[in-house]
């Protein structure tokens, strides 16, 4: 992925390492979802090896899904119930045997590049496993390659991948951790990527 990106000329802005775990040490990445180069992002300049949790249909994709499969990244199926807990028990597994993963909550890309709604999941998931959670900020990567294109529009420009500090699972709830997580997400992205307030009752 990362050979791709370079020759292409598409070198993000990393920033937040230091709030990197130690290597070795499994966490889940849970950052926001806007492009399909997301995928490719990540996998080029994340500085720490992992695995990702993706839907079946990414999987199809010719190069991105054929390098995903051969890597041994957990497909899920999300119309599928029993395939929804057999991805989640290998999941689990995984990062319980020293596998860092990573985890789009959303569940599906924004069509706008604002911030969506985060499943509770990933979170869940995290704390059955004991192990943080370390949100992820990818800042304007959807005005190269939104939901909307097939193709991207031009070489990515001004894109950064923030990495933010990690949120602890101990003795919290999944639903406590999915609003940390998506509140420091949501800080770290620019103004037009935030999600829309929240309207009062």
């Amino acid at each position: 992925a990362k050979l791709a990106m370079l020759t292409c000329g598409y070198v993000p802005r990393v920033l937040g390492k230091e709030e990197l775990p130690p290597r070795g040490e499994a966490v889940v990445y849970v950052p926001n979802h806007c492009s399909y180069l997301d995928i490719l992002t990540l996998s080029g300049f994340m500085p720490r090896p992992f695995k990702y949790i993706s839907k079946i249909e990414i999987l199809r994709i010719p190069l991105i899904g054929w390098a995903m499969s051969f890597a041994g990244h957990i497909a899920l199926r999300r119309s599928d119930r029993r395939s929804q807990l057999e991805s989640y028990k290998k999941s689990v597994e995984s990062l319980k045997n020293g596998n860092s993963l990573a985890a789009f909550a959303e569940g599906t890309r924004s069509m706008d590049g604002r911030l969506q709604s985060f499943k509770r999941g990933p979170f869940k998931m995290a704390i059955d496993a004991g192990v943080d959670v370390v949100p992820v900020a990818l800042r304007d990567l959807h005005r190269w390659h939104p939901a909307t294109a097939l193709m991207p529009l031009g070489r990515p420009r001004d894109v950064e991948l923030k990495i933010l500090p990690r949120v602890s699972t101990l003795g919290k709830t999944p639903e406590q951790i999915l609003d940390e997580c998506h509140d420091a997400v949501n800080r770290a992205l620019p103004e037009h990527q935030r999600a829309p307030a929240r309207k009062e009752a």
